[in-house]
């Protein structure tokens, strides 16, 4: 099989599944009737994979390179996987104390700069996405969700 066709299938296959979950998180009954509902989460985590299976579908059918493609390029893939577990690491014990928010955007920074191509690294793009996400998320779950999130050192 061609990488486009595996690339196709991979998309469709991520497409179902996550229309799949988002239709059957339709059906988790809500606990408190004013509440978003048990099944926010995992409905708009199936909403994200929807997105980016159909996003991967269209960098497929026109053609434009790939992460997977600029990842060929790499010879670090022992210092991504072990960076990585590392990163990670420290993110997770860092949560409670650090707080969401910093400890997000210092392990998101740290994790695009990681896995990003060297010669195309765009730091000021990777700051602002790694600021922006977090933020959302947070207001996501604070102001919508109602759920807050550890607040840490800072105390925000």
């Amino acid at each position: 099989m061609t990488s486009k066709k595996s690339d196709i299938l991979c998309s469709a296959i991520f497409f179902v599944f996550g229309s799949a979950m988002a239709y059957f998180s339709l059906g988790i009954n809500k606990m408190i009737e004013t509440d978003v509902g048990s099944g926010f989460v995992p409905r708009f985590i199936a909403i994200c994979i929807m997105v980016v299976a159909a996003a991967k579908l269209i960098l497929t059918l026109t053609g434009k390179p790939t992460a997977a493609a600029t990842a060929k390029a790499s010879n670090n893939d022992l210092l991504g996987g072990v960076g990585t577990v590392a990163l990670m690491s420290a993110y997770v014990l860092s949560f409670e104390s650090v707080g969401f928010l910093l400890s997000s955007i210092v392990y998101l920074f740290a994790q695009i700069l990681l896995m990003s191509n060297r010669e195309n690294r765009k730091p000021l793009m990777f700051a602002v996405i790694s600021v922006v996400l977090p933020l959302v998320i947070g207001l996501l779950f604070v102001f919508v969700i109602k759920m807050p999130l550890p607040k840490g050192i800072l105390g925000f």
